[in-house]
């Protein structure tokens, strides 16, 4: 059900409907006075439900039965909204075709939005008095995740798995180019891509050890080689040579994206594919344009047949494999391919995120603005046309922050390159995880198909650390609609650290807000941070206090806000290696 709608006058029961008229339906009515906080229940009978409702339950077919107990809060004007304003606080249903309608936090919501302002007469002591207003009040529509953005950002860490024919030539995008394609490494030769110890469960293992919880694979990277059996042929009919299992040129003899996919799947993993629509040196593509004179090797396509490849590429990786996680859409998409590219989406693949996405699929994922792994500021989902978002914005993407363990912006594999130090790598875990991001990790799969156990090592190292840091809190509070939330201590405490987190499922509400903490009873209480956005998570560093209370006070919000948890941690120590 979308947005409730203004009642006028005395309260007369609306459920995003507009008004229901007590001689359709026997809702009852109670009057409000400025000063006044009313409860009342309505209940229908089956007879009675107005058939505005049963027109807009969630799901088609359902019917709202006999018994449907509705309780509204209804409260008095505010200077910010001076009708007043009703709130439903729970709807129980005998149906339980309807769950999905039941209210998800202390003041209720439907479809995810917020109740609002509704029209009274904020001076009325009888119905007889009623004075209906004519505009409504003032609201601030929240933009939501769709159910398939907030398995996303629960996720918190995924791997992203550079794997393809660059593991064998050079880092890039393509790594192919004139000066390899015929000589040298020979990138045009499909039998270059040759991972003689190809061991998926091993990446498995790293995945677990860091904490990912899905993982995305270069299914077609800018060279154009493709790691998956297709069957699709070039538009003379003649095969698709630059992939594993070929048959009519020697080549890899696996099908390195159905392994991943299968494995994945049965580790309970999510798993997803990176497949760039504007890059193919085989078929002469780089953004979306012809890259130059053809050399010997490349395919010859007109920009038709191009996109017509694509589509089938797609097409084949988007059925063939499983419900898929995530999709990468890196160098987003050309108009020509926009429509048929979210027909696709929709037909095979609704419930994946897209990273790049933002026109194509409601669940979409902006990248954050930088592949450093350490981007500069608060971090929105609200409004996916700004890299780190904004408070303001009228849509829902969450950021994706995606950057490499290998140093130097490595993310194919290249020997002796070195990795990052773990104080470097818990940074950058701070930076988006815990500043209400996504940290998409890369993982460089090395020439022998496995991860090279330095890399290994790190990831393991980083994943250890996090869950002896956050795994276990200090102290732990919740709260619905509230402004204050305390922790408190039986004796003074050492806390360096703060672990926030909004139900984000119902929108990025909080605005700004403040943490105080207590060194002793009776004592005023002392700064320790302030902050914007929560979101999904933001972890807050400072200086080491023993203290015996901590204060988080929410200063102001969009609506009311619902706090997931506030936490207080103890200091953790950064492990010391060489290469920190």
């Amino acid at each position: 059900m979308k947005n409730m709608m203004p009642l006028l006058g005395c309260v007369l029961l609306v459920l995003g409907l507009g008004c229901l008229d007590g001689a359709n339906a026997s809702v009852g009515t109670v009057c409000v006075t400025q000063d006044q906080t009313t409860s009342v229940h309505f209940t229908f009978e089956a007879d009675q439900i107005p058939a505005q409702i049963l027109a807009t339950s969630p799901a088609s077919g359902t019917h709202l039965e006999a018994g449907v107990d509705v309780l509204v809060e209804v409260k008095p004007a505010t200077p910010n909204c001076n009708h007043g304003v009703a709130m439903v606080e729970r709807l129980l249903c005998t149906d339980n075709d309807v769950t999905g309608m039941l209210a998800q936090s202390a003041y209720g919501h439907f479809g995810g939005h917020d109740s609002e302002c509704v029209q009274i007469s904020t001076t009325v002591t009888t119905c007889q008095q009623i004075v209906p207003r004519t505009e409504p009040c003032a609201t601030n529509t929240i933009p939501v995740p769709t159910a398939d953005q907030q398995l996303y950002q629960r996720h918190e860490i995924m791997g992203l798995t550079h794997f393809n024919m660059a593991t064998f030539v050079a880092n890039g995008d393509p790594a192919c180019n004139q000066n390899n394609w015929n000589q040298g490494v020979n990138s045009s030769n499909p039998a270059t891509f040759n991972p003689a110890q190809l061991n998926i469960s091993n990446w498995i293992e790293s995945y677990n050890a860091l904490g990912a919880k899905h993982a995305v694979l270069t299914a077609k990277h800018g060279c154009g080689f493709l790691l998956w059996d297709t069957q699709v042929t070039l538009p003379d009919g003649s095969e698709y040579v630059f992939g594993v299992k070929r048959k009519t040129v020697p080549s890899f003899g696996q099908d390195v994206i159905e392994q991943f996919s299968t494995q994945l799947e049965a580790a309970g993993l999510g798993h997803g594919f990176y497949y760039s629509t504007g890059n193919n040196f085989y078929l002469n593509r780089i953004n979306f344009n012809p890259a130059g004179s053809l050399l010997p090797g490349q395919a010859n396509v007109t920009d038709d047949q191009y996109n017509a490849l694509v589509m089938q590429h797609v097409t084949e990786l988007w059925t063939k494999f499983g419900n898929l996680t995530e999709i990468w859409f890196d160098h987003g998409y050309s108009t020509s391919q926009k429509p048929q590219l979210i027909k696709l989406l929709q037909q095979y693949q609704p419930h994946a995120n897209g990273f790049g996405g933002q026109g194509l699929t409601p669940n979409a994922v902006k990248w954050v603005g930088t592949e450093s792994g350490l981007p500069n500021g608060p971090i929105w989902s609200t409004d996916c046309s700004q890299s780190q978002g904004g408070p303001t914005g009228t849509d829902y993407c969450p950021a994706g922050c995606d950057t490499t363990l290998q140093n130097f912006d490595t993310w194919f594999f290249v020997p002796n390159t070195g990795i990052r130090g773990i104080s470097d790598m818990i940074n950058v875990y701070h930076h988006t995880v815990g500043s209400n991001g996504v940290l998409e990790l890369d993982f460089a799969i090395d020439r022998t198909g496995n991860v090279d156990p330095t890399h290994a090592s790190r990831y393991a190292e980083l994943g250890t650390w996090i869950k002896n840091c956050y795994g276990t809190p200090l102290a732990n509070a919740s709260t619905l609609a509230q402004t204050t939330v305390q922790l408190k201590f039986s004796s003074p405490t050492s806390v360096d650290r703060f672990m926030l987190q909004e139900m984000f499922e119902q929108g990025e509400r909080v605005r700004s807000w403040s943490i105080a903490v207590q060194t002793s009873a009776g004592a005023d209480y002392q700064p320790f941070a302030n902050g914007t956005v929560i979101g999904y998570k933001q972890i807050v560093l400072g200086t080491t206090t023993d203290i015996v209370s901590a204060q988080l006070n929410i200063l102001s919000s969009a609506s009311q806000p619902l706090i997931r948890s506030f936490a207080a941690f103890a200091p953790c120590s950064t492990p010391s290696t060489s290469d920190d």
